[in-house]
């Protein structure tokens, strides 16, 4: 039996997203070369050989918890729609991990760092996620078609999770992108993909080229380490905030599923900003009696 083969038929029968089948592949097929290696069927792998594997991935690939727990998801998918086996959830438990508080860069460090990329792709890029909040992922598959001149919005299809959404864009961005059609000769402007691979215009660009690109200026700069494409996104969520943007506004732009996920910008949020908010009673104080 070809259990590869049939895992990826099962993912595409479940309708995951492109991301989602790309990840599970990799831990997988991993899985599968440890059994070989051991000369076991996977049907007849033990509880204690899945937890063999997973610290042995662990400890090989330098992975943290969370990735840990995501390739725990994916076996369990592997043993269930694959297999035909129960998953028991005590012989493999979830780790517990620590959350930590995402990098937000400086307007300042976001300006530089836009101002710095030299290919005008990248630099046109940044900007769009700085100014939307889009996930590399979006930005790479946005169309012409996409564009709503009039509403000053972008439409999102499919996304994350896989809900499709408008989000506001400004007029800057509007006249770099139309700066950028307007760049290509009478005659072939293109109607598709906004960003193409360079090679085959017919494909939208490689995420991994633009992180790539980023990686690369990032370095040159000497900036945070922890910078990178989703650190755009991070700034736009937490300066949208900070300039007075509501939570559920914000939410629907980022394209969240639940309100905690954007509930994080009110702790990244500079305290100055948070300190303009007017405590109500300080509205009615003055009209209290017998405070003073």
């Amino acid at each position: 039996m070809d259990y590869f083969a049939l895992f990826i038929q099962m993912l595409e029968a479940r309708g995951l997203t492109d991301n989602t089948v790309r990840s599970y592949k990799t831990y997988i097929k991993a899985y599968l070369n440890y059994l070989a290696s051991l000369r076991i069927l996977p049907e007849n792998a033990s509880w204690q050989m899945i937890r063999d594997f997973v610290a042995w991935i662990q400890k090989s690939r330098d992975l943290d918890d969370r990735t840990v727990n995501s390739i725990i998801s994916q076996l369990q998918f592997f043993q269930i729609y694959v297999l035909h086996k129960e998953w028991d959830r005590t012989q493999v438990p979830f780790r517990k991990f620590d959350c930590y508080l995402p990098f937000v860069p400086s307007r300042e460090q976001v300006c530089a760092f836009i101002n710095a990329l030299d290919d005008p792709d990248a630099r046109l890029a940044a900007a769009i996620i700085y100014a939307t909040g889009l996930r590399i992922d979006e930005l790479c598959h946005l169309k012409y078609t996409d564009i709503y001149r009039s509403s000053h919005k972008l439409y999102i299809h499919h996304s994350k999770n896989r809900q499709d959404r408008y989000v506001p864009f400004t007029e800057l961005i509007w006249e770099a992108l139309l700066n950028r059609w307007l760049s290509f000769p009478a005659g072939t402007r293109p109607h598709g993909w906004i960003f193409t691979r360079r090679r085959d215009t017919s494909q939208p660009m490689y995420t991994q080229w633009l992180q790539r690109e980023f990686r690369i200026c990032r370095d040159a700069l000497g900036m945070d380490q922890r910078f990178c494409a989703h650190s755009l996104r991070h700034a736009y969520a937490t300066h949208s905030y900070e300039n007075g943007l509501d939570l559920l506004t914000l939410k629907a732009n980022l394209g969240h599923k639940s309100l905690n996920s954007t509930l994080i910008y009110v702790h990244l949020a500079d305290d100055s900003a948070k300190s303009r908010a007017t405590n109500p009673f300080e509205q009615i104080g003055g009209e209290i009696h017998g405070l003073s």
